[in-house]
């Protein structure tokens, strides 16, 4: 597997990712509204009762009633929910972004600590290999009579060391095998084979890239949430407009109602206009708009705000990307050093020139750098992968 299939993997299989697309699925299947609203409505009503009115003696009787309704305005309400509506799937479609990028970045951060510890197992078995040919070394130096056992004690105890460290990255490798495996939402006994080393490629071109702050999921999702609320507040300052319908239906009611005693005659048919309007509402309306237009305006604050927090989040992560580059340099230079310094110790430390913790220093020291290495090329591609989380990419 290699980094590039990590995009593919979390949208296919990670179920935060589809489940979030799936909410915005919900969102958008609410649109619509302002066209349904002029659909008519059918609704029934049927039961019996049992009765006694006036002089007449207890009766039990049907009722119900079949009524149509059209909606002809709305005082413009309807086209108000529909915008409201409209916002819903922009604020969903943003939370969806927001969550496909934590998940891809929570996979590429798994998975270059996971390749980063198996480079370290591999740096320290490669120093156990050292070990040995070094204890070789020791071993004969005493059975010459030009060392004491103190040297191969040395060089044995490094190796138990070195033996623990193995172990101890292995597990770690495991883990993180688990923890990726649960990120690309796969079962957690999942395997991957993976590059031997973590690659260090200087992306200018991702140094240069332009970042608008608003195009954010975060700032999106408020800006939506911002405008939702502007919506709401339009609603609730409509109050006053008038309700118009139309509607048409058949009605039976019972002797109580109609003192007729056919049914035939308490059968009714009847069209008409209905006008539905409030005079007063107690000033309801008006004090939810003022709490609406607040909250507008203290969203709209917030979303300010985190585009400034986004826009240096971003101007961090590349100055952070620029150091680690050079960082990076400093420790493959020290590298070489070290290998060479490492090289020279253990032939002088066999001409019986430097001493056993001489050869043990060098051997510990150039160990360290290989280790800082690994380490300094991981932190880059996890400053990278942040850097490429708050881009969208």
């Amino acid at each position: 597997m290699t980094f590039e299939d990590l995009p593919r993997l979390v949208a296919e299989k990670n179920r935060a990712v589809s489940g979030a697309e799936r909410l915005v699925d919900s969102a958008r299947a609410r649109t619509g509204s302002l066209g349904r609203s002029f659909l008519p409505t059918l609704s029934g009503e049927a039961g019996a009762e049992r009765f006694k009115t006036g002089t007449h003696d207890p009766k039990s009787q049907p009722y119900g009633h079949l009524e149509a309704k059209v909606n002809v305005f709305r005082g413009g309400r309807d086209r108000l929910e529909e915008s409201g509506r409209e916002l819903q799937i922009q604020a969903a479609g943003a939370d969806a972004r927001r969550t496909a990028a934590a998940e891809l970045a929570g996979a590429r951060s798994a998975y270059w600590r996971l390749v980063s510890t198996r480079e370290k197992v591999r740096i320290v078995v490669e120093a156990l290999e050292q070990n040995e040919k070094t204890l070789a070394v020791a071993a004969r130096r005493v059975s010459r009579g030009l060392a004491t056992d103190t040297d191969r004690l040395e060089f044995e105890i490094h190796r138990s060391q070195l033996r623990e460290e193995r172990e101890s990255l292995t597990h770690a490798a495991l883990l993180l095998e688990i923890e990726l495996s649960a990120a690309l939402g796969m079962p957690l006994e999942s395997k991957f084979r993976t590059p031997e080393t973590v690659g260090h490629e200087h992306d200018e071109s991702l140094l240069s890239a332009p970042f608008e702050p608003g195009s954010h999921p975060d700032a999106s999702d408020m800006a939506a949430r911002g405008k939702a609320l502007g919506v709401e507040r339009l609603r609730a300052g409509r109050w006053w407009q008038p309700e118009l319908d139309l509607y048409g239906g058949y009605y039976l009611y019972t002797l109580r109602e109609r003192e007729y005693q056919t049914r035939r005659d308490r059968l009714d048919k009847a069209v008409g206009a209905r006008l539905n309007f409030f005079l007063f509402d107690g000033l309801r309306s008006t004090s939810e708009a003022a709490a609406l237009r607040l909250r507008e305006e203290g969203v709209g604050r917030q979303r300010v705000q985190r585009e400034l927090a986004l826009d240096a989040e971003v101007r961090v992560a590349k100055e952070d990307l620029k150091h680690d580059h050079e960082l990076v340099h400093y420790a493959e230079e020290r590298i070489a050093q070290g290998s060479k310094y490492l090289a020279r110790t253990l032939d002088e430390y066999e001409r019986g020139v430097k001493n056993s913790p001489d050869a043990l220093g060098a051997a510990q020291r150039a160990l360290s750098y290989k280790m800082l290495y690994a380490d300094r090329r991981r932190d880059y591609q996890l400053t990278k992968t942040g850097l490429l989380a708050l881009l969208g990419r």
